[in-house]
């Protein structure tokens, strides 16, 4: 007697017929993907009970779809479950649960209700903080230790870390550098020596922890970031004394392919993946005069052993910002010319 067998499912058959039907179910589609990856076949009621879970579980997932979560401390409602969890955990919440308003209530509602558009929906983020705030001058950028004031601060991160401030000496405006770190790292949650290649972390907590164990508790101040940190910088004085600081830049060394452009040191940056450099508000003044507490401060982060840079390297970065300065103006300049031809026709001012 004749017997056609399947070897993939290991089951045997009467008739030809009968098996050729069975090579068309998903049973033993099923067991052919499992064959693949060297996995043992499995039964028929294996199979159905399989796939009567599956069908569950899609049931299950459509069901929690039409439902919104929402919570009563923060009038928010989400959209799934990972979200409202990610919020229960961020500090604006146990911020108002502290306040002891409300007590906790969450309510399903049914998804064909209308939403307001006025309402925040929260994305489905993995870990998402609200309304975080920026680190203040006083409290240390990687452990959060409270200093009585600024230079306190600094010398504590100094000592603990090895923070410092790169170029210090031609430093015009301290308090509002380390209020722009505190941004930086508090809110927008970057880290100060790596945050340039546009990785972001998920809260002031992540990117702290970060730095420390990366050893990147210092600042990155070469190349096209040097445009960011350049209204807290002055290298006036650093200019020769038969020099100009807007003298025109060789066009040897400058190379525009259209997607880079070579600054006059070296470095190469990007024409659009770096625009967030580029739309820093440049201040008009050019080369303000260093105050008395700038001076003071310089003296101090002496005495704590900062070193400065090397001539060489100032005069480097010098160059560099002086070219991208006058870079973006050019293409400020070309921005707005190619503005005003959008006008199709002329239009009086003054109707006289």
């Amino acid at each position: 007697m004749t017997i056609f067998t399947c070897i993939s499912c290991h089951v045997a058959f009467k008739e030809p017929n009968v098996q050729r039907e069975h090579y068309k179910t998903d049973w033993h589609r099923y067991n052919l993907k499992r064959k693949v990856v060297d996995l043992p076949p499995v039964t028929a009621e294996v199979f159905q009970q399989r796939v009567l879970e599956q069908r569950a579980h899609g049931d299950q997932q459509e069901a929690s779809k039409g439902l919104t979560l929402y919570c009563n401390y923060c009038k928010k409602k989400f959209g799934s479950e990972k979200s409202y969890e990610n919020h229960l955990l961020s500090k604006k919440h146990r911020e108002n649960v502290l306040t002891g308003i409300k007590h906790v209530n969450v309510k399903h509602e049914a998804a064909e209700d209308k939403i307001d558009i006025d309402e925040d929906i929260e994305d489905d983020s993995d870990e998402w903080e609200d309304d975080d705030e920026a680190i203040p001058i006083t409290c240390c950028l990687f452990c959060n230790h409270k200093s009585d004031t600024m230079e306190s601060n600094l010398k504590h991160m100094s000592c603990q870390h090895s923070f410092f401030i790169p170029d210090f000496e031609f430093v015009i405006d301290l308090e509002a550098m380390l209020t722009y770190l505190g941004e930086r790292v508090g809110q927008g949650h970057i880290c100060m020596w790596c945050g340039h290649l546009g990785r972001q972390f998920p809260s002031t907590e992540a990117v702290q922890k970060h730095m420390i164990d990366k050893g990147h508790c210092k600042m990155f101040h070469e190349g096209d970031v040097l445009l960011e940190y350049s209204d807290f910088y002055d290298y006036s004085s650093s200019y020769p004394e038969d020099g100009d600081a807007n003298e025109e830049v060789e066009t040897n060394v400058i190379n525009d392919t259209g997607f880079e452009l070579v600054l006059p040191s070296g470095s190469t940056i990007g024409h659009r993946s770096l625009n967030r450099y580029y739309r820093q508000k440049l201040n008009p003044n050019p080369r303000p005069v260093p105050t008395r507490p700038a001076i003071q401060h310089g003296n101090y982060f002496k005495a704590l052993g900062w070193t400065t840079s090397t001539k060489e390297i100032v005069e480097k970065k010098v160059r560099d910002i002086t070219f991208m300065r006058k870079m973006f103006l050019k293409n400020q300049l070309g921005v707005s010319v190619k503005a005003n031809k959008l006008q199709k026709h002329f239009r009086r001012q003054v109707d006289m």
